[in-house]
């Protein structure tokens, strides 16, 4: 590696060295940090916000994969100086957040999953096939991409490779439970028709995307020990922050209010919704029979889902 390179030598392991090193240039996670603006903002921000910053990089540095999350995620050390998961958090809670989340992960049992939540490249975990032969692949990552909406994305595909759906969360610990907040909800690109999803829904049987992958969060939550889950508001998403309401505001395709309240959601406050456990099935006897063999075959999909998170979690 050459002097201008990433790594995590001894000489970096303490809080305050690891700044410095950050400060100065000598780690440089990404081309970013070798600009000097940057990394004076950085430093500016981490004279307003020393102590989260100072304990949040301290935790995170002594994990043996700190390497690979700074690669993964090259604002890493920057993200509890900015609006983060939801409005309303202020530099301690985003540290604390961003902390929680890795030490959830390594509560989980089954290290594929483990590694895909962090993974800079999306990696496949799910294999889904729906009406006339058609497959979807459920895949995971670091939130790279959405780094102000949470630490991992779950991502949904079609067989050709069109995004359908993603989503973006965090694990946090608050009075000793596991809770899991979801920072951003995403339906496909602008260049994707509707059509396309549509094809999608009729090919899971009338489930959307999006629906699809709040089931795999229901399940992952119900088999890691999460004892709460949340979604974030219209007006609590970090994008609705004043500095981001031009330059971000583009990235609003559809309502998170109306998707929480359309999945039985709670309003809690301004900022998040509380979400149900799970969505209870209805009972084949209560459904029209015309429509029963749909719905048989949505459950069939559904329990396919679970079986394979099951796999996953142990």
């Amino acid at each position: 590696m050459t002097d201008n390179s990433l790594h995590t030598e001894q000489a970096f392991t303490h809080r305050s060295s690891l700044i410095s090193a950050l400060v100065t240039g000598e780690l440089t996670p990404a081309p970013i940090w070798k600009k000097r603006n940057y990394r004076l903002k950085f430093l500016l921000r981490t004279l307003l916000f020393y102590t989260p910053t100072r304990r949040m990089l301290g935790s995170l540095s002594q994990r043996p994969n700190f390497e690979q999350l700074l690669r993964a995620q090259v604002t890493l050390p920057s993200k509890p100086h900015r609006q983060y998961l939801t409005l309303g958090l202020n530099a301690r809670q985003r540290a604390d957040a961003i902390v929680s989340h890795y030490a959830f992960i390594d509560t989980l049992t089954g290290s594929r999953l483990a590694q895909a939540l962090m993974s800079a490249d999306e990696t496949p975990l799910i294999e889904l096939e729906g009406k006339d032969a058609s497959r979807f692949t459920l895949s995971a990552s670091c939130a790279s991409k959405a780094e102000r909406e949470g630490e991992t994305t779950l991502w949904l595909h079609d067989a050709n490779r069109t995004l359908l759906a993603s989503v973006t969360f965090s694990v946090v610990r608050n009075n000793g439970e596991w809770q899991l907040v979801i920072g951003g909800l995403q339906g496909p690109r602008r260049n994707i028709s509707h059509e396309v999803i549509k094809q999608a829904t009729r090919a899971c049987h009338g489930i959307f995307p999006k629906r699809l992958l709040m089931e795999f969060i229901w399940l992952f939550a119900r088999h890691s020990g999460i004892s709460a889950m949340y979604g974030v508001s219209d007006n609590g998403h970090v994008f609705r922050a004043l500095r981001y309401r031009l330059s971000k505001g583009r990235h609003f395709h559809a309502s998170y209010d109306e998707f929480w309240a359309s999945v039985d959601g709670v309003k809690e406050n301004r900022w998040r919704w509380r979400l149900p456990p799970e969505m209870a099935r209805k009972s084949l006897e209560s459904i029209a029979s015309k429509k029963r063999a749909e719905y048989r075959r949505r459950f069939q999909l559904l329990d396919s889902l679970a079986e394979q998170i099951s796999l996953l979690t142990k």
